[in-house]
């Protein structure tokens, strides 16, 4: 399953806003956002569509346990991203910019192939 890079930034904006909130509902999502709530409607829907996200029977947001782990898996291979462009002497600012960006390019299968070749070849 592949998201665009915005629903995953409304995902792990939805993510944050649970945690700090008990209550999310997609009006707080578009102000935290700065985008509106269209925007954040089609988004939802299509998150609730993949499974990784519930609207509950009060309006609430919750992230499912599939969305829980798709955040955390991104995450995991942007921070592995991130330190081994900054062991190849990148700007550690620009490793953490850039880490998001090949996360989100490189597929599941892909990233583990490429773990593996490198550190059996490191």
């Amino acid at each position: 399953m592949i998201i665009s890079a915005a629903m995953e930034r409304y995902l792990y904006a939805i993510l944050l806003l649970k945690k700090k909130y008990r209550c999310v509902r997609s009006v707080d999502v578009a102000h935290y956002m700065k985008c509106s709530k269209p925007s954040v409607s089609v988004s939802v829907n299509r998150l609730i569509k993949e499974g990784l996200l519930v609207m509950e029977q009060d309006g609430n947001l919750a992230v499912t346990d599939r969305g829980k782990a798709y955040i955390q898996a991104h995450q995991d291979r942007s921070r592995y991203f991130q330190q081994l462009l900054e062991a190849a002497g990148i700007d550690p600012d620009i490793a953490e910019a850039e880490s998001f960006s090949l996360a989100k390019a490189i597929q599941p299968d892909t990233f583990d192939a490429l773990k593996k070749y490198l550190s059996n070849a490191l």
